[in-house]
Order: C-alpha cells, then sequence, then structure tokens
C-alpha cells in the first residue's frame, strides 16, 4: 500500500480546498447536519484535458455495477485511512482511471445529498483536478474493469447534447449532469481570472 499511496499523495491542493485537508470524520463531526453517525462522505473529480475547447473525462459504470452503462465523473467514498478529504479524491480517481492528480480544487458546485442502496446518507462534494500526463497527452486513462468499462473527454456541447460522435451519454443522475455542466462554467470563470 506505502508505494500505491504515493500515486494519490504528491499533489499541491488549491488554496480554497483548505477546509478538507482534514479526515473525513473530522469534517463531518464539524457538520452538525452530518454528524448522526449514519453519513458518508464523497467525492467526484471534474478532470479537463486542457485542449481548446475544454474537455472532461467521464467515465461509463460497468455493465454488472450498479447504475449500468451510465456515465459519472471519477470519484467515490472517502475512506477513514485518507489522510484528508483531498487525498480521499485523489485516490478514488488514481483507482478509478490510472491518472494522478497533481492539483486538488477547488471544491465547486452544492453539495449533493442522497441514500446509498445501503441505506447510509451520502455527502458528495466535488473538486477540479489538474492530472500528471507525458507530454500533454491526457488519454492515458486505465479503467478497473470492475466499476468502469468506458471513458470519454467530452466537451461542453456533448454534455448538452448527451452525445459524443455516435455515444450516447446517459448521466447517473440529474444531479450528475448538473454538476458536470457546472464544471465547465467555474474551470472557464477561474481560467478568466487567472487562477487555475
Amino acid at each position: 500500500m506505502p508505494e500505491q499511496q504515493e500515486q494519490f499523495s504528491n499533489f499541491r491542493a488549491h488554496p480554497s480546498a483548505s477546509l478538507f485537508a482534514v479526515s473525513s470524520k473530522d469534517y463531518i463531526s464539524k457538520r452538525p447536519d452530518l454528524k448522526d453517525g449514519n453519513c458518508l462522505l464523497a467525492t467526484g473529480a471534474a478532470v479537463f484535458s486542457g485542449t481548446t475547447p475544454d474537455r472532461i473525462l467521464l467515465i461509463q459504470r460497468a455493465a454488472g455495477d450498479s447504475m449500468p452503462n451510465r456515465w459519472e465523473v471519477p470519484g467515490g467514498a472517502c475512506d477513514d485511512d485518507d489522510p484528508s478529504i483531498l487525498h480521499g479524491i485523489a485516490r478514488e480517481l488514481w483507482e478509478e482511471t490510472g491518472l494522478t492528480a497533481v492539483r486538488v480544487g477547488p471544491r465547486f458546485g452544492d453539495e449533493h445529498r442522497f441514500r446509498s442502496r445501503s441505506g447510509k446518507d451520502i455527502c458528495k462534494l466535488y473538486f477540479l483536478v489538474e492530472v500528471e500526463s507525458a507530454d500533454g497527452d491526457r488519454t492515458d486513462v486505465k479503467l478497473d474493469p470492475n466499476e468502469h468499462q468506458n471513458f470519454v473527454w467530452a466537451t461542453e456541447d456533448d454534455v448538452k447534447a448527451k452525445k459524443v460522435g455516435d455515444l450516447e451519454l446517459t448521466f447517473t443522475t440529474e444531479a450528475q449532469e448538473k454538476i458536470i455542466t457546472e464544471s465547465f462554467q467555474v474551470r472557464a470563470k477561474l481560467s478568466a481570472e487567472g487562477n487555475l
């Protein structure tokens, strides 16, 4: 595990993400609305290609998993042994895509609150995440076939049309679709301000 942990520990955090440089337990303990003992924290990573036009990484859930064949951004639950929420998002990104986060944050969008199939309350937070790439090539995605079966880099127009070429995009939830659309706006604003 220590060698693997290096894959998702060497990142910088956006200054606005300092609130999330704590464990999920510590974060939940400071949030009265989450402290009922039945809440889990999850994260989602909006990863962009850095090309013009911007493209976001979307991954398709495996046919044998919950919400089969639907599209989402990488992410998942923060584990108790993640040193921080930021480490949790970097770990999930690496586990699901093989991509290494080099910068995590800022956080954007509304929290997505929902109930899991096992009855747990989930609070999901979304972050812009920059990844390491060789020679600017961000196509080196390695999916875990138990969780995801396909990936695509989609433009904002693709997301709005719910289609990339001949590939139909059916998102996991309306909230997921909304956050993906919002990520383009947040990224454009930060880029215009020189804050990327």
